[in-house]
């Protein structure tokens, strides 16, 4: 689930300019890399778009739409920020809130409004809902959805999962949806996916157990 800022600093064998070479430009791009590194975090703070091709989820929160050919991806660095947004901001969380909080919190009690989306799924890198998180939200409480692939940084990563929204989920192990396959029920929570541990590549979703 990040931007990488890279930036080569001018070094110099002196304490002071040498004669003949100004040291201000140097300065300037010092100024540019620390600028650049500003940007990019307070994008991640607001919640920064980026393609579901992007790079991995490392202590990121992400958001990804159901329904769709291509989506996208929103990653924000808390999971009350993703679940905020991944509802439309129908649901507000603490700002601590943890994945293993959540297994006691209706996600969608609220009523919902034309066109919000709700919460189907939620997946962590980690055990016992730890680690980074990829939201799936669709535009129903629960319909039929099939992903070939994961995001990329995202393939054979998952550890735990909970299903919410009346919805089921059934993994494979290979992309294509190949392989061996992990099914789990309707609104159901895995804290540990033992030998699917890291090891999803594509899933399927469906309102009755199991999705096929």
């Amino acid at each position: 689930m990040g931007n990488a800022v890279a930036g080569s600093g001018a070094r110099s064998t002196n304490h002071h300019p040498t004669r003949g070479r100004p040291w201000f430009p140097a300065l300037g791009r010092g100024l540019h890399v620390a600028a650049s590194v500003a940007l990019v975090i307070g994008a991640t703070q607001m919640g920064a778009v980026v393609p579901a091709a992007a790079s991995g989820p490392h202590g990121r929160n992400c958001v990804a739409q159901l329904g769709i050919s291509q989506p996208t991806m929103r990653c924000f660095a808390r999971l009350n920020a993703a679940v905020a947004a991944a509802t439309n901001g129908r649901v507000q969380l603490l700002s601590g809130t943890t994945g293993a909080d959540l297994q006691g919190i209706p996600l969608n009690g609220a009523a919902a409004a034309s066109g919000d989306y709700y919460v189907v799924s939620i997946e962590w890198t980690g055990s016992n809902y730890k680690g980074s998180s990829l939201t799936w939200q669709g535009p129903s409480p629960c319909g039929t959805y099939a992903n070939s692939s994961m995001p990329r940084g995202w393939n054979d990563t998952i550890r735990s999962v909970a299903q919410y929204s009346g919805c089921a989920t059934t993994l494979y192990w290979d992309i294509n949806f190949g392989g061996a396959t992990r099914a789990i029920d309707v609104n159901e929570s895995v804290l540990d996916l033992g030998d699917f541990d890291a090891n999803v590549s594509s899933q399927k979703w469906c309102p009755v157990f199991s999705c096929s």
